[in-house]
């Protein structure tokens, strides 16, 4: 029987599970699966300082295969002790299936600096959802036995500022087997859920893919859920689409999502 991870090690490889199966495709990972192993393998990268991701930007370039050897390569192409840039690559057969660039800045505290200023918002987009008990869990309407609906806890949270729905993640599988969970890869694995933010579609007569994934994150997240908070546009006329949303955890919104869309009917 498969172990509950997204991934196992071979050797100096990395090979995916079915806990990592797309929905469209069964031999094909998610998004979230390849976020988040290149978050995991980003985190090794040494600093000069301590830092965490500031940015995290994701091209998905071809599809990531299931049950096949997968490298994951980090260089840094920039250095210094306030900030860094990881460029890292997933590849599968010698083909760069997903590129990334990470941008990491120092951690500091200046709380009590009277001259750094706060934000022009405070708000909270979680009070305005239902919380993770009140929500529907995913495995109620999309019944599967692999990839994120098991791998996960996905669930469509209420609004009460519009009709668009809400969603609350929570990874439960580890990302690489018999190695805990690492807080930048459960933020990266959440990434990816920002496409089709607030709208559902019938997968029936429309495709709506995303080829990038990009989070500007303001402080890595509190707890093991996330919410995410947003709403997605269609330009009908050029066939793409935005989705744009707020990362948040209890304590507020810790980033910033987009995704492109490249939408097509069937």
């Amino acid at each position: 029987m498969e172990s509950p991870a997204l991934f196992f090690r071979d050797g100096a490889n990395f090979v995916a599970t079915s806990f990592t199966c797309g929905p469209w495709n069964p031999e094909q990972t998610d998004g979230s699966s390849a976020l988040a192993l290149i978050a995991h393998c980003v985190d090794d990268v040494r600093t000069l300082a301590p830092m965490s991701m500031a940015r995290f930007t994701v091209d998905l370039q071809r599809p990531v295969p299931v049950g096949r050897p997968l490298t994951i390569t980090t260089d840094v192409s920039r250095e210094g002790k306030k900030l860094q840039v990881v460029d890292a690559t997933l590849w599968a057969d010698d083909v760069a299936c997903v590129r990334a660039t990470v941008l990491r800045l120092r951690e500091a505290d200046f709380a009590d600096s009277p001259v750094i200023p706060p934000g022009t918002t405070d708000d909270v987009p979680t009070r305005r959802i239902t919380p993770p008990a009140e929500s529907v869990h995913l495995r109620t309407l999309r019944p599967r036995d692999n990839g994120a609906i098991v791998a996960a806890d996905l669930l469509f949270a209420r609004r009460s500022d519009s009709q668009a729905s809400a969603t609350w993640i929570r990874l439960t599988t580890p990302v690489i087997a018999g190695e805990p969970i690492r807080p930048a890869a459960r933020m990266a694995y959440a990434f990816d859920f920002v496409s089709l933010v607030g709208m559902s579609i019938d997968s029936s007569v429309v495709t709506m893919i995303n080829p990038d994934v990009s989070a500007h994150i303001l402080r890595p997240a509190v707890g093991e859920w996330v919410a995410l908070v947003g709403e997605t546009r269609v330009a009908a006329g050029f066939g793409r689409g935005v989705s744009y949303a707020e990362a948040c955890d209890e304590l507020g919104v810790f980033a910033v999502l987009t995704a492109s869309q490249l939408v097509e009917p069937r």
